[in-house]
């Protein structure tokens, strides 16, 4: 068992195993960005323009493409990790919350996206009210998949999860209490899709001026949205907004009651406790304030 080192959920059980990682990239920026060029020209051939490396990680290379930049390439080393952020843009198509995907490369594991260049403000009270209505719309999207999605994503329903405790909780009732109150809120057949990578510099302008999340190799359908309700209290105390986890509570309940969710306060702090107890999570960041 592992458990985040530090950030927003320092403490909290990892869902992945210690030592994932069989087949790590190389970090030397020159080298992956050789490696980049050579995945575009046979994976994306009608892709053309300067690479420039932006991350370079053992998990993970990200590049720019173009001059000025018109595409990121997204590089995986590990397959699941590809999978699960090509899937992100299936399960959340309908919403437009993502980058456009230009194309992927199963082989390669690659996904080629469109460049957002406009960060978001967060300082802004508005604009970080957006990015809670955006975070919602993810953990809400199963309400708005079309039957074939809902028939693929069967396994991952609130009331199948119930049914076996993941290997990675602290504490199986716990979990068990959150999972229910999620149900109460969302219906049994919802899928608890979340656990973004939320950032600054994750959240971006699109053309069209609404907010987009440009990194969700994180997500998954089986740790619920719960954490990322968690990283906006830590985002928000961080923008220097006040009463931040009160604020952030109350936000993402309006917001999750116009999706059609049916939250109250009360399951909302039960869940987020229970969150923290079933996975070792040390502070809620005043959400239980």
């Amino acid at each position: 068992m592992t458990a985040v080192a530090a950030g927003p959920l320092a403490g909290a059980a990892h869902p992945r195993p210690r030592h994932w990682l069989a087949r790590p990239l190389a970090t030397d920026r020159d080298t992956v960005t050789a490696q980049a060029r050579r995945l575009l020209d046979t994976h994306h051939s009608g892709t053309a323009g300067p690479v420039r490396c932006l991350t370079a990680r053992e998990r993970s290379a990200t590049f720019t493409v173009g001059d000025p930049p018109q595409a990121i390439l997204k590089w995986h080393a590990d397959e699941a990790a590809y999978l699960g952020e090509r899937l992100a843009y299936d399960l959340l198509a309908t919403d437009r919350l993502l980058p456009r995907l230009r194309g992927s490369s199963d082989e390669a594991r690659t996904l080629l996206v469109d460049y957002l260049p406009a960060p978001a403000d967060l300082t802004n009270l508005d604009i970080f009210d957006d990015l809670i209505s955006l975070v919602v719309r993810v953990h809400t999207a199963s309400a708005r998949w079309e039957p074939a999605m809902h028939a693929a994503m069967a396994q991952w329903r609130v009331d199948t999860l119930l049914a076996e405790d993941p290997p990675w909780v602290d504490d199986p009732p716990a979990w068990r209490r959150t999972l229910n109150l999620i149900a109460a809120a969302h219906g049994p057949t919802h899928v608890p899709v979340g656990n973004l990578d939320l950032a600054t510099d994750h959240v971006r302008r699109q053309p069209d001026g609404q907010l987009a999340l440009v990194d969700v190799e994180t997500l998954r359908p089986d740790v619920t949205g719960v954490p990322d309700v968690v990283t906006l209290a830590y985002l928000a105390a961080h923008a220097h907004h006040t009463r931040p986890g009160p604020w952030v509570r109350a936000r993402y309940l309006h917001h999750a009651a116009r999706a059609g969710a049916t939250w109250t306060d009360r399951n909302l702090l039960a869940a987020l406790t229970g969150f923290a107890a079933a996975t070792g999570l040390t502070s809620l960041h005043g959400l239980d304030d």
